[in-house]
């Protein structure tokens, strides 16, 4: 990984983090078994085959930015029963990370969670992965009335709520296109792009820098800060 300006992040007093794959790593796969469930609603709820189902999430996906969104859009779904039944998933799959654990306490200023899981799950994982002490804030779905990242009035009602100046944030995320959103307010942005990411897929203007997980840039980032 490229190797930042010490001075480069100097000005963040506001570091803020999505959940899945982010807080936690991709290859633990619980938002794979999220996004199964996500298709068993949806086949189940629509009377569809599973395929259909599959192409029906795509649709909700790229027209609403959520599967949810889309079903309450179009199918009056309530929300709550939905996101009860997809993170339904048992988080003690998912291996706390001791690095993450103990260098998240040198970021100097403070720590939120923006994330478009339901709160009650986002809460269970921070607890679990042994970092909740860390946070100063958590901002769910419910919080932004169930309109997703990376539409722009979610980002300004976490900003409200956590009176948070976009100029001075900094935002992680696992989807870059959550960080364009960011990155046109203001915020700078570091993306986690995972394993085996095509070279060409790194160069958008929108993600600042780059690693593969948030352990990763940990481990260099804090330690040239002075831990």
């Amino acid at each position: 990984m490229r190797k930042l300006p010490p001075d480069d992040l100097s000005h963040v007093d506001a570091w803020v983090f999505d959940l899945d794959n982010t807080l936690y790593d991709a290859e633990t796969h619980i938002f794979v078994e999220v996004g199964r469930r996500m298709t068993d609603f949806v086949a189940s709820h629509l009377n569809l085959p599973r395929d259909q189902a599959d192409l029906k999430r795509n649709h909700f996906y790229r027209t609403y930015g959520t599967t949810l969104r889309g079903l309450m859009t179009e199918h009056n779904v309530a929300p709550e029963y939905f996101l009860q039944h997809v993170h339904d998933v048992d988080i003690k799959v998912v291996p706390p990370c001791a690095i993450t654990q103990e260098y998240l306490a040198h970021l100097p200023g403070k720590k939120y969670v923006f994330t478009n899981a339901p709160r009650n799950f986002a809460v269970d994982m921070v607890s679990h992965l042994g970092i909740a002490h860390h946070f100063d804030g958590l901002f769910a779905i419910e919080d932004a009335d169930y309109w997703p990242k990376p539409k722009v009035d979610s980002y300004h009602a976490f900003m409200k709520k956590h009176d948070v100046n976009a100029k001075n944030a900094c935002m992680f995320e696992d989807m870059e296109v959550n960080l364009r959103t960011a990155h046109d307010l203001g915020m700078k942005t570091v993306w986690f792009h995972g394993k085996n990411v095509k070279p060409e897929d790194l160069n958008h203007p929108h993600t600042h820098h780059k690693a593969e997980k948030l352990s990763d840039w940990l481990v260099q980032n804090v330690t040239q800060r002075g831990k």
